[in-house]
């Protein structure tokens, strides 16, 4: 269930959201109608490959206290900084997510840098918007640091990387990489995809920083490779080699590993793109035995985890929708493996059962392509009927 947990977690980033506090102005009427209502712009300058911007949508602009205090009090949008280069440039904008609060006349007040859950980004929002002055700030800061809660060590240490005091920003980064999951368990998919990623942008101006990452990425290798088998090991390992540009070491970890291990079997679930973009089918179907069974397991797993959820909760259509989603690629995956070994008939099945779940044409297509990109061009046509 926690390996469920923690994909889903991972995977919500490409759910679409639909509820939204922001308009779709540009930013001179938003600056005019901000003149005109008497609020303030805000701005989330994000980044089409910014993990953390994602991350953001699917949970702080999703909740529904933020999308209230954005629409009372701001001319809220999102703009993208490569797009937007000219504006960025001009407010300086040099990290992602950078959120700005701005006057009707162009006169920035204060940013947000870095992500932020809801309750912390409205306290920090708010305390923005009341004109904390630099003292103020520095004793917030100060405090942050002192605090076990990690999401406030993260923002902190974004804030330092951002004044260039790199030494300090990293051991911030790297109390909350090691013991943020201890204090708070929620962290934990933040903690090997967003905080991952702060520190190895870090490391592109302070090599410490990848040397950290290193050290920690080698720690857990070891231990695989002793026979210390644990799942939290493999998603960091994996998120590790991944953020240092190192996926081929993640093939290299599963080779070494004895066939039907239990370690083998885990970091499978964790690299099964890599194993398919390397059209190693069977070493797949291997791991996963029956696929209709496996399926099934996943499609059980995923409404137990959506019945948990409450129904008032304001984003838990976002949840179900990614439970969803996890379901039928986790299905297409184990189809493209069965269409390369051109296992035909078992693919048949398999794609009978994903289409019981869900045959709506999107999901179709997911198969359809699947079995293109294993270059099967009858299952391909199969799904597409």
């Amino acid at each position: 269930m926690k390996k469920l947990l923690l994909a889903i977690g991972l995977c919500l980033a490409a759910v679409r959201v639909f509820a939204t506090p922001f308009s779709d102005l540009s930013f001179d009427a938003a600056s005019k109608k901000a003149a005109e209502t008497g609020k303030i712009v805000f701005v989330d300058f994000y980044t089409t490959w910014c993990g953390p911007c994602r991350l953001l949508d699917k949970t702080t602009w999703t909740n529904a206290e933020v999308m209230k205090l954005l629409k009372d009090k701001t001319v809220a949008i999102r703009l993208d900084a490569e797009k937007e280069n000219k504006l960025a440039s001009h407010y300086k904008i040099e990290a992602y997510p950078s959120m700005l609060l701005i006057k009707a006349d162009g006169t920035e007040m204060d940013r947000l840098v870095g992500y932020r859950n809801a309750e912390n980004f409205m306290t920090d929002f708010n305390a923005a918007l009341k004109g904390r002055d630099a003292a103020t700030k520095a004793k917030t800061e100060s405090s942050a640091a002192k605090t076990n809660n990690p999401v406030s060590r993260m923002s902190h240490a974004q804030r330092l990387a951002q004044q260039g005091k790199n030494a300090e920003a990293l051991k911030e980064y790297l109390w909350c990489f090691d013991h943020g999951d201890e204090v708070s368990p929620s962290f934990d998919a933040i903690r090997v995809t967003v905080l991952v990623g702060y520190i190895n942008n870090l490391g592109a101006r302070y090599p410490a920083a990848r040397k950290a990452l290193d050290t920690r990425r080698d720690e857990r290798q070891s231990k695989f490779f002793a026979g210390a088998v644990e799942q939290q090991s493999a998603v960091e390992l994996v998120h590790l080699n991944n953020a240092l540009a190192q996926k081929d070491k993640n093939l290299a970890v599963f080779d070494r590993l004895t066939a039907g291990s239990a370690g083998r079997h885990i970091i499978c679930g964790m690299i099964i793109e890599q194993l398919l973009e390397a059209k190693r089918y069977a070493d797949i179907l291997s791991e996963n035995g029956d696929t209709k069974t496996a399926f099934a397991a996943t499609v059980k797993q995923c409404n137990e985890m959506a019945d948990m959820l409450d129904p008032k909760n304001p984003v838990r259509d976002s949840f179900v929708e990614g439970y969803h989603k996890y379901a039928v690629d986790s299905g297409a995956h184990l189809f493209e493996a069965l269409a390369g070994l051109k296992k035909n008939d078992a693919g048949r099945e398999l794609a009978g059962e994903i289409l019981k779940f869900d045959s709506s044409p999107t999901t179709r297509e997911t198969l359809s392509e699947a079995a293109k990109r294993a270059s099967n061009t009858e299952l391909a046509q199969y799904v597409q009927k």
